[in-house]
């Protein structure tokens, strides 16, 4: 994420053909809906299987496996995740089916003026309350769990990290925590009330979690619990983890904390045998969340993670572009060895890989890689 804000990328709407009545016809019926939870759904139409979305439903929303077994599907627009959202429309389901993914993090950017203003503010990447609501609710007709992240980005200027805003004033910090509550809480109430099972209260804010007073941090983290009913979670960045952790982290209300896991694991460009990569994740990636876990004393989740389809996946994973030669099996293999390693450690419940599509070299779909997670996240599907 951090290459994304420094880089501005560009993320392209891919045209794509209909790819049938089922996800787009029963999304319309639900876009149409108020914010008033999945308890008055309308009925499916004839071109949807009854059967087929209970079998969905029993997979993933009644399964009592613990590790959460996801992918994130990130949205640039205001009418990101909903109905006239084509992609999300469309590819949701082939994001389930090609992953077996239960669980899609739906992110939701906001943004502000400088590295250094307090105007947090919704903007042109933005997705509207109604479009907002509309995609949980069809992600959960999908039979998913739903994981909101919320972001923050400068959209001009050279640096657009969230990570790098600070301040100089206690009145400043004081502003800004007051303008981002305001401008998440719709969101959050939203969230809320269409069955979002996990949110993130912030993403990679560097700066602000290590330096903002305490009793801001828990402040806005007791006005979102006030809201917000399920599973609360914050995501430090990679850069994080060799640090001790501010003590706002330790609050009994953040059940779980986020890590977004692109440590880098090779100091250059090259290739690794993807026989070797699960020992070279687990001596430089699972060794650091392991780690950090401990220093929390509160299990964590990978709120982030991905790989590139480049022969030198392992090198400096967050960037979404590289000029070395495209390399499907580098992918494959990156992403199974966080998986090897991920799903039998204690200290990780679950894993979130960026991105389905969107992210350049980083997508999944209709990816080797994409194989790889459904060869891992199937038997998390099956009900126990």
């Amino acid at each position: 994420m951090e290459a994304f804000f420094r880089k501005k990328a560009a993320f392209l709407l891919l045209t794509v053909c209909l790819a049938g009545l089922i996800g787009s016809v029963a999304y319309l019926v639900l876009s149409s809906e108020s914010l008033t939870g999945l308890n008055n759904l309308a009925p499916m139409s004839k071109a949807t299987s009854p059967t087929k979305v209970a079998k969905q439903s029993r997979g993933c929303m009644l399964t009592q496996h613990g590790f959460e077994g996801g992918v994130v599907f990130p949205r640039w627009s205001n009418k990101a995740y909903g109905s006239n959202d084509t992609n999300w429309v469309q590819e949701l389901p082939q994001m389930k089916t090609q992953t077996a993914a239960c669980w899609v993090e739906m992110p939701v950017l906001f943004q502000q003026t400088s590295l250094t203003s307090t105007d947090v503010a919704p903007g042109k990447n933005t997705p509207t309350l109604s479009s907002f609501t509309s995609g949980i609710h069809y992600a959960r007709a999908q039979g998913l769990h739903v994981f909101v992240t919320m972001l923050v980005t400068i959209p001009t200027g050279i640096e657009h990290w969230a990570g790098q805003i600070k301040f100089t004033t206690a009145a400043q910090e004081q502003q800004w925590f007051t303008n981002y509550w305001q401008t998440i809480q719709p969101y959050v109430a939203a969230a809320q009330q269409a069955g979002v099972e996990q949110l993130a209260l912030g993403t990679e804010e560097q700066w602000l979690q290590d330096h903002a007073p305490a009793s801001l941090w828990n402040t806005l983290i007791s006005k979102i619990h006030h809201v917000f009913s399920g599973t609360l979670t914050y995501d430090v960045n990679w850069t994080a983890l060799k640090e001790n952790p501010p003590a706002w982290l330790h609050n009994p209300l953040l059940k779980v904390i986020g890590v977004s896991a692109y440590a880098p694991i090779l100091t250059t460009s090259k290739r690794v045998d993807p026989q070797q990569m699960p020992a070279l994740w687990s001596k430089d990636v699972q060794s650091l969340l392991d780690q950090f876990s401990t220093k929390l004393g509160a299990p964590i989740i990978i709120s982030e993670i991905g790989y590139r389809s480049t022969a030198d996946a392992f090198y400096n994973p967050w960037l979404t572009k590289s000029s070395a030669a495209t390399d499907l099996q580098e992918q494959q293999g990156a992403c199974a060895a966080v998986l090897v390693n991920a799903l039998s450690d204690s200290h990780i419940l679950g894993s979130f890989f960026w991105a389905w599509d969107g992210s350049g070299k980083l997508n999944l779909k209709n990816s080797l890689a994409a194989s790889a997670l459904h060869q891992y996240y199937q038997p998390l599907s099956a009900p126990v």
